[in-house]
């Protein structure tokens, strides 16, 4: 018994670190650009529910995984200030999407998140622009960090009461 308490500790240290170095990913952009919208596709084909803070939505990779999602009849809510991607997203059922009020203009509304299954979250420099992200310098970090989830979801929820549901 003495003998292996040893290797348990070890076995234990290894799995530890293994964890916390999935449960942490950071991205440069562009140059890692196809490695983060991989992952992103793998993360919302595997969602029940997803969340996204972004100026705008427009990747056919992330809209494919999406639009798979919503088949599935799993919930979609987006925020965002653009209007042609509330209009993609919102002939959805099972979707909520919300634009900013038409009177408060938001040139400086630049928040891009995405929440996948309330386990999972995705902070981005950039909006989730397939061009933007092909062109710009930028990083996005993903984690499983409770906090940060739980930093997004209160943030999900104040710009669901400050935004206008989109019909």
């Amino acid at each position: 018994m003495v003998k292996m308490r040893p290797y348990i500790s070890l076995t234990f240290a290894f799995s530890l670190l293994f964890t916390t170095l999935q449960a942490n990913e950071h991205y440069l952009l562009p140059e890692q650009k196809s490695d983060l919208l991989q992952t992103l596709k793998r993360k919302v084909e595997r969602a029940h529910t997803l969340s996204v803070i972004s100026t705008d939505l427009e990747s056919p990779i992330l809209s494919r995984s999406i639009e798979r999602l919503l088949k599935k009849k799993y919930q979609f809510t987006l925020i965002t200030s653009s209007s042609s991607s509330a209009a993609y997203y919102a002939k959805y059922i099972n979707t909520k999407v919300y634009l900013p009020p038409s009177q408060r203009p938001l040139e400086d509304f630049n928040i891009n998140i995405f929440i996948i299954d309330k386990s999972d979250i995705c902070i981005s420099s950039l909006a989730f622009n397939e061009q933007l992200l092909r062109q710009t310098q930028g990083i996005v970090s993903c984690t499983t960090a409770r906090e940060e989830i739980d930093f997004g979801l209160a943030l999900i929820k104040k710009y669901q009461q400050r935004f206008e549901l989109y019909n």
